[in-house]
């Protein structure tokens, strides 16, 4: 067999994850990954805080489903997971803290007696006790999150509950998203003849509730990263952009300033914005697909106050805010609470972050103003009016995805789109299934079987 090499272009989670599962299945292959940046990791980063190792991006992955647990069991890391301290979370509310009824599905509740009292009118909750059958016939394919739950257990729900939930998880509107890639449960769900609710309960039967929901690693999520870098390490062109991707007769140039790598096949795993430039001029197609994608900036600022000030609830992980709440804050991490390694002697640390879709504000402001904005809320929220001890400003400008309606048909399109007009080109990131760290391994997982495919049949 003859020895095929390969770029993966980008050595963020999911190119990380491609050029490992490359190597896995395919060990003959030589594989180059190239990074602008001077480490890999992307938007994954831990760093020290206060004397112990704090994310400023992500700090856990979804423990149900399976990409990340098998990354981990692949790296010899699983053993070394742990779960958060702290089960419960809750909204601020009608101007106080309520808590997240559970169980719940993505922000559906499935039981009404854990609803507090007053979270929800007795029309919403009448809502839920039915079998939560659409109210008006939903698209058979995809719909927006907020066309399915207002649908199935209407507005009031989607307002104070599953928007803050999901829309926090990428910053975005409910009734602008894909339901089939943020909440594919809930579309499968609302299609179920029983009705969304009466399905959603009955999959919960099957369900231990004792099981984690996130997994992280002690030393930081970064630790992951770790991981993959030492079983890559001799493949990295680090500080490297790519600046163009070119045919060369069955083969592809990875042009960079230092020049060209003749590649048999390339993974690209860059934000939309850098692989729309990496392709513009050679498939200026695809390009516009990339470029086509929305994003939305957030920041995440870290606090460090004395216990003496403020002692978070211990069986709290943090609470989220509504939009309707009209706070410039979007949710508030206990730290301490919520991971046993993060419980400081001193300290209580929060994660709080601000930034959507629909709101840059925290773009127009310096970090002092940032950091003075969010002690308001904190005040407003937890009634913290001394200053913080340590503070940290992480900004991630133009970082989480948009999914429209039909996102995934146009990503499967792209898919066809490449297979036509660049064979051997493949993708992966969040734009595939989402932000989700498991979501970016399982695009990288799937970019390599399918490079490989095309590489060795």
């Amino acid at each position: 067999m003859t020895h095929k090499k390969v770029a993966i272009i980008g050595a963020g989670i999911a190119g990380l994850a491609s050029a490992y599962y490359l190597q896995k299945n395919s060990p003959e292959t030589q594989i180059l990954i190239f990074e602008s940046e001077n480490k890999p990791g992307g938007k994954l980063v831990t760093s020290p805080f206060a004397g112990v190792s704090v994310d400023e991006g992500a700090d856990s992955f979804l423990a149900r489903v399976p990409w990340a647990v098998e990354l981990c069991r692949d790296l010899g890391l699983e053993t070394e997971l742990v779960s958060p301290s702290a089960r419960t979370a809750s909204l601020w509310i009608d101007g106080k803290l309520q808590q997240i009824p559970s169980p719940n599905v993505l922000g559906v509740p499935l039981e009404i007696e854990s609803i507090s009292e007053g979270l929800l009118t007795p029309d919403a909750l009448s809502r839920l006790d039915s079998n939560g059958v659409p109210s008006l016939d939903l698209p058979d394919s995809d719909a927006s999150i907020g066309q399915v739950i207002q649908s199935c257990v209407g507005l009031e729900v989607l307002e104070r509950l599953v928007d803050p939930l999901i829309g926090g998880i990428n910053a975005g509107r409910s009734d602008e998203m894909s339901c089939a890639v943020m909440a594919p449960q809930l579309l499968e769900a609302a299609h179920h003849p029983d009705g969304m609710l009466s399905r959603l309960k009955d999959l919960a039967k099957n369900a231990d509730p004792t099981a984690p929901v996130f997994h992280t690693h002690p030393e930081g999520i970064n630790r992951l990263v770790d991981a993959l870098t030492n079983s890559l390490k001799n493949s990295f062109k680090m500080v490297r952009p790519v600046l163009n991707i070119s045919r060369l007769n069955s083969k592809w140039l990875v042009e960079t300033e230092k020049g060209p790598e003749s590649v048999d096949g390339v993974v690209i795993a860059t934000p939309a914005s850098v692989s729309s430039n990496i392709l513009e001029k050679t498939l200026p197609g695809p390009a516009q697909v990339f470029n086509s994608i929305e994003f939305a900036s957030v920041a995440l600022v870290t606090f460090g106050y004395s216990r003496t000030d403020f002692e978070a609830d211990s069986s709290q992980s943090g609470f989220l805010v509504p939009r309707s709440s009209q706070l410039f804050m979007t949710a508030c991490s206990y730290s301490g609470s919520k991971w046993a390694h993060l419980r400081h002697p001193e300290l209580e640390i929060l994660r709080v972050s601000t930034g959507r879709i629909d709101d840059d504000r925290h773009l127009n402001m310096t970090d002092d103003e940032l950091v003075n904005e969010l002690r308001l809320d904190l005040n407003s929220t937890l009634g913290i009016e001394s200053a913080p001890v340590h503070v940290r400003v992480t900004r991630w400008p133009n970082s989480l995805p948009q999914f429209p309606v039909g996102h995934a048909d146009q990503m499967n399109a792209l898919d066809v789109e490449l297979s036509h007009s660049a064979p051997g080109i493949f993708f992966a990131g969040a734009i595939r299934h989402g932000v989700g760290i498991p979501a970016c391994i399982r695009s990288g997982k799937e970019a390599a079987q399918q490079l490989s495919e095309f590489l060795y049949g």
